[in-house]
């Protein structure tokens, strides 16, 4: 059934047309991706879906209750703690137990059978509304998205971080037919990330939601919106199969705009070679095809951006020692007395709960605030530090000129550095107050690759960044020689680069070796039972790392061989296309070749099946 219907969507912002003649529809229980390059116009949707923003043309049918959490909720709460702002959201339960309670006064003192009547039906409406299990949900919830501490702060005492989350908490509660949230995953550390995807994914509701967080959406939703030059596109399934069917989708346009184009080409040039000619009769036969034929455009090649971080000098084997590392923050002990060592070409992930110190860490690295204990940098070793506030920005004033003042290059080089990072044309001259979130990170990036550090710090560096420009930082950082120490949420982006995973506690640091994937494994198998000591721990660690990459190889494997297998079968489809093409008249050969071409297809697509089943 479905709850909600877009129909013919004209969006204009500020003038101009931003989304034109979008239609969709989402069922009940239905979970939509929306997903778009940055500024493609997802937030814009989203406000339209919920009433805040008029339509150009068109009409959108709602259900009777929509959740709305934009990217960033108003930093505007009744006054009250943290719980007493929660309960505030089922006012409908709390005016039904004052009524219960005035009830049950009346029942005291005299007993009649229409209060009795009117008691019992309230008590019942009472249970079914949840009003017993309400402290038992409140307290789950700001649990999951880590606020289990902070159930008696007053509102005002909250961070800008702790302020979104509870606007998520309160989202949660009211569970609404359909819950629209507009990049939900920022401010979450990894525990809340896994405990909100699975309230999502037992969410009986219908949910709406714009991630740049690729494993995010591979968990959570089950079918796919792009947002692409003003249209949008649906796709069925999750993040992974969308890119497939992406890929398979623009390798089909592309086969079919050559063939037509060339059909059109072949048609043009005997219309001008002949059109004046003895052959001038077939000619004009020839220009009523070419009228017949519609052009095909080509899969649409957006201009890219080259980030990577160049050449680097080769660190010695040992590039950081640290020990009995603590960091407070006048009486305030962020982390005492960590302890590890970071080897050349490693590349490890910093995981920890929100407010553990996982920034104060980088930060003590670099010496840029004050710690005690011992930080000891390898031969030969320089570091480059990214930012997530991007504080090291926004020196000077306009683009360009940051880049002239962190640089020895000429004006032509700084043009052609800026170009491979997004900035082109007059881009190169926007002042750096007016640059949004994506294009900071991406001037960030920029700079950072002017250090030429062989050991990298990156604080946070996906966020802002789309899920285009998110591949492309996966791949300079996967081609980079040096070694990388990074905070990061995105768990796809882990699990693509790094080897190791050091989780950081206020008492410890634990290395761990290996993807995210197989962390979240091991922690997962032994959430309920502690290891005696450390050594046990990392050798039943060893063991179930080896076995599931034994596991990763063998599919692997299987992968390339079904894809080798499907790549053959494209060229002998491709063939038999050709040879059906260029049969006329003899029809016995074409039913032939037509029942070999369909058989050879049944096969084709069970291979793709398979493959796509194996991918996931």
């Amino acid at each position: 059934m479905s709850i909600l219907f877009c129909n013919n969507l004209d969006i204009e912002v500020a003038g101009n047309l931003l989304l034109e003649d979008v239609s969709f529809r989402i069922e009940r229980g239905e979970k939509i991706g929306l997903i778009g390059e940055n500024g493609a116009g997802k937030t814009t949707l989203l406000k339209a879906i919920i009433g805040e923003l008029s339509l150009a043309k068109g009409s959108i049918e709602r259900p009777l209750t929509i959740g709305y959490l934009p990217q960033k909720p108003a930093d505007s709460f009744e006054n009250g703690t943290v719980f007493e702002i929660m309960l505030l959201e089922k006012k409908e339960i709390l005016e039904m137990r004052e009524a219960i309670s005035r009830l049950e006064i009346q029942l005291s003192e005299a007993t009649d059978e229409k209060t009795l009547i009117q008691y019992g039906n309230l008590r019942e409406n009472y249970e079914r509304s949840g009003g017993y299990a309400l402290e038992a949900q409140i307290r789950r919830i700001l649990t999951g998205l880590g606020l289990e501490r902070d159930h008696s702060k007053n509102i005002a005492e909250l961070s800008g971080g702790q302020k979104t989350r509870l606007a998520l908490s309160k989202l949660l509660l009211t569970r609404p037919d359909l819950m629209v949230l507009d990049e939900p995953t920022n401010h979450l550390d990894v525990d809340a990330l896994e405990w909100l995807e699975k309230f999502l994914e037992s969410y009986p509701g219908s949910l709406i939601v714009v991630s740049h967080d690729r494993y995010f959406l591979d968990r959570v939703v089950n079918k796919i919106l792009l947002i692409q030059n003003g249209k949008v596109k649906q796709y069925s399934g999750n993040y992974s199969a969308y890119e497939l069917q992406r890929a398979l989708e623009e390798k089909s346009l592309l086969r079919e705009s050559q063939k037509i184009n060339k059909k059109i080409a072949s048609l043009e040039e005997y219309i001008r070679r002949h059109g004046a000619g003895i052959k001038a009769k077939q000619a004009k036969g020839r220009e009523r095809q070419l009228k017949k034929i519609t052009a095909v455009t080509g899969p649409k090649i957006s201009k890219s951006i080259n980030l990577n971080f160049g050449e680097v000098n080769r660190a010695g084997d040992l590039v950081l020692d640290v020990n009995d590392l603590s960091v407070a923050f006048g009486e305030n002990i962020i982390f005492k007395n960590i302890s590890f060592s970071i080897r050349r070409g490693e590349r490890i992930a910093l995981l920890g709960r929100n407010g553990v110190g996982k920034t104060s860490l980088l930060k003590a690295i670099t010496g840029k605030i004050p710690y005690s204990g011992k930080i000891k940098l390898g031969a030969n070793v320089s570091i480059g530090y990214y930012s997530q506030e991007h504080e090291d920005i926004g020196l000077k004033d306009k683009v360009i000129d940051e880049i002239r003042y962190s640089s020895q290059l000429d004006d032509p080089q700084i043009r052609s550095l800026l170009a491979r990072y997004g900035f082109r044309g007059d881009d190169v001259f926007k002042s750096i107050k007016t640059l949004s979130g994506g294009e900071k990170s991406r001037l960030a990036l920029c700079k950072l690759f002017l250090t030429r550090s062989n050991l990298l710090l990156l604080d946070e560096p996906t966020n802002h960044l789309d899920i285009k420009t998110r591949d492309m930082l996966e791949d300079a950082i996967q081609d980079y020689e040096g070694t990388v120490l990074m905070v990061s949420h995105d768990r796809y982006f882990l699990n693509r680069i790094i080897n190791k995973v050091a989780v950081l506690t206020a008492n410890s640091l634990e290395m761990f070796e290996g993807d995210y994937t197989a962390y979240l494994e091991f922690k997962e198998q032994n959430a309920e039972s502690q290891l005696e000591d450390k050594q046990n721990k990392d050798e039943a660690f060893a063991k179930i790392y080896q076995e599931k990459s034994k596991a990763n190889r063998r599919r692997e494997k299987k992968l390339i061989n079904l894809e080798q297998e499907i790549a053959k079968m494209e060229t002998a489809l491709k063939e038999l296309e050709i040879e059906l093409e260029s049969l006329q008249g003899d029809y016995e050969q074409v039913l032939i070749l037509n029942e070999k071409y369909n058989n050879l297809k049944a096969e084709y697509d069970d291979l793709l099946e398979e493959w796509i089943e194996l991918a996931d």
